[in-house]
């Protein structure tokens, strides 16, 4: 019980920090590059997240195990990210004022909000053997006393 208890404490602890550094690199720097006032604020968020992807290896691979898609697929979406920011390179000369200026930050606005949050489902796919040993050193005992206990 007690092996049970620290385990499962130490597992769920490595899994908050790995997940709160990944949200921290990846998911809300997306969102201050979606509300970024300018091109220049919105271009250095988009390389910080290109940056981030990378550091914690997010540039290949699927955010499933089973249901791989091109929704979920790492290089594509590091992909889509490459192309935002070419994109905002070829802006970032526009004058503000100008009306295209406004409308192809707005367009970029929409496709950096459409962007797949990856982070929750590439814990998953790192580390779910951990997920499992967390919750299935609780439940192989609760399925041995409901099936071989008599007083139960």
């Amino acid at each position: 019980m007690k092996t049970s208890l620290i385990v499962s404490f130490l597992v769920g602890i490595f899994l908050i920090n790995q997940g709160y550094q990944l949200n921290r690199d990846v998911e809300s720097v997306a969102h201050r590059a979606q509300v970024a006032a300018d091109v220049p604020d919105m271009l250095e968020y988009m390389k910080e997240l290109k940056s981030g992807m990378e550091r914690h290896g997010m540039t290949r691979g699927h955010t499933a195990l089973i249901f791989k898609t091109p929704a979920n697929d790492l290089a594509k979406l590091n992909g889509s990210i490459s192309s935002i920011i070419t994109r905002l390179e070829a802006v970032k000369d526009i004058p503000r004022t100008e009306t295209t200026y406004q409308v192809a930050l707005d367009d970029i606005r929409g496709t950096i909000r459409e962007l797949e949050g990856p982070s929750g489902g590439y814990l998953w796919v790192q580390y779910w053997f951990l997920f499992l040993a967390g919750i299935g050193i609780w439940i192989w005992p609760a399925v041995a006393v409901i099936f071989f206990c008599d007083d139960f």
